[in-house]
């Protein structure tokens, strides 16, 4: 069998869109770190955005991983790009005679998945760390993505969905593949990467945006892109600020296409902002870019917030909670399986700015119940996201289906 030579490790082709900070990236890193004991594994990614940030940093800490790059693998939809990607990604399967191939992200899974199937690879699996059904195109072409990925399920040996809410919009509300084809396997933290944020405030990155130590530090970490609404985030800030006596400070942990638009949204209602590029004494709001060590911007955080319209599970918020952090998040896909409402955060609707406002204000005004939350927070994030249970799991499932095949 490909891959399975007798006392050889089983090969495993992994494929994700960028090797970037964010979520996919560092899940999958982390994830091919562990398994490299029990498997042989190759990574493949394409080529990032330009104002995304290439997460170099995740492969010293998992040395000896095999990566390639295919440099036309982008992730906007190019259907003459994505036919080369196929025919490279063809080449690099025959070369590395996986048994098995794992995609994670919208275009290796249609791309990887089509190219495993063509070299009948023995497993086909695939990972839904979020989904385009919708909030991020058009109607005729959120139809025509759903029934894209009906198809593809079909060539598909185990699809795994990061929390039961994102199983339920899998099976039945889009009917993308039937029960027995989908399994919940949640994502785990590595403590390695938020180690730093348990064991000190980071000064430096404090004092870099010279905030006093009696300001109550808000963040969002997140693509600055349509799917996050930031709109929403900008109303709750305008909100809170009108309504707060105390010292906040808003940080926007990353970077995207729209932010230039953010800050034009911030500048016309009056909230000063400043960035990188141009530091403002005072301002209200800062913009940081991406921040390679997340561990170090939690430290500094008291609450994290995010205002998506549509999220898989929403690793910034297990990574906030993880280290002992409350969160106010939007009630969207996987994010309910991700924060307990009332006990280590809230959720609102993403629809209203003024509920929001107000459950991130009983946070800020309230440094005891800012503490309990965080509290509670930490040990529900240490016992849900477990790196150990969610390798354990991958692991199980690659040898189950292998020895079915």
């Amino acid at each position: 069998m490909t891959g399975t030579k007798e006392g050889a490790k089983p090969r495993v082709l992994l494929f994700l869109n960028r090797l970037v900070i964010g979520g996919p990236a560092i899940d999958v890193i982390s994830m091919a770190g562990f398994l490299q004991n029990d498997f042989e594994i190759l990574i493949i990614y394409g080529e990032k955005e330009s104002h995304e940030v290439e997460a170099s940093y995740l492969l010293s800490k998992y040395p000896n991983l095999q990566l390639k790059k295919i440099p036309t693998l982008r992730r906007s939809i190019n259907p003459f790009l994505n036919i080369s990607v196929f025919f490279s990604v063809v080449r690099l399967i025959k070369s590395f005679k996986p048994a098995v191939v794992h995609t994670h992200g919208a275009v290796p899974g249609v791309v990887g998945r089509l190219a495993a199937f063509f070299c009948r690879i023995p497993v086909i699996i695939h990972t839904y760390h979020g989904h385009f059904f919708h909030s991020y195109f058009n109607k005729v072409f959120s139809t025509a993505i759903i029934l894209i990925e009906k198809t593809l399920s079909r060539i598909s040996d185990v699809i795994i969905a990061t929390s039961s809410r994102q199983l339920n919009d899998l099976v039945d509300k889009y009917k993308i593949a039937p029960l027995n084809k989908v399994t919940v396997i949640e994502l785990g933290i590595d403590d390695a990467f938020l180690s730093i944020a348990d064991q000190q405030i980071n000064y430096s990155f404090v004092s870099k945006y010279d905030i006093k130590e009696d300001t109550i530090r808000v963040g969002i970490i997140a693509r600055i892109v349509k799917v996050k609404n930031f709109p929403l985030f900008v109303d709750v800030v305008a909100k809170v600020l009108k309504k707060t006596e105390r010292k906040v400070v808003f940080f926007v942990i990353g970077d995207g296409y729209l932010k230039a638009d953010i800050q034009k949204l911030f500048s016309d209602k009056g909230i000063s902002w400043s960035s990188n590029e141009s530091l403002k004494e005072g301002a209200s709001v800062i913009f940081t870019s991406w921040v390679s060590n997340i561990g170090e911007a939690l430290s500094v955080l008291d609450i994290v917030v995010l205002t998506s319209n549509n999220e898989g599970t929403g690793l910034s918020l297990a990574e906030s909670q993880y280290v002992g952090k409350p969160v106010v998040a939007t009630n969207v896909g996987g994010v309910p399986d991700t924060v307990v409402d009332g006990e280590t955060g809230f959720l609102v609707s993403p629809t209203d700015a003024d509920t929001f406002a107000e459950k991130l204000l009983l946070l800020i005004e309230d440094d005891k119940l800012r503490k309990e939350m965080g509290a509670a927070a930490k040990v529900f994030a240490r016992n849900k996201f477990s790196k150990q249970n969610e390798i354990y799991s991958l692991k199980q499932l690659y040898l189950t289906q292998l020895e079915q095949r």
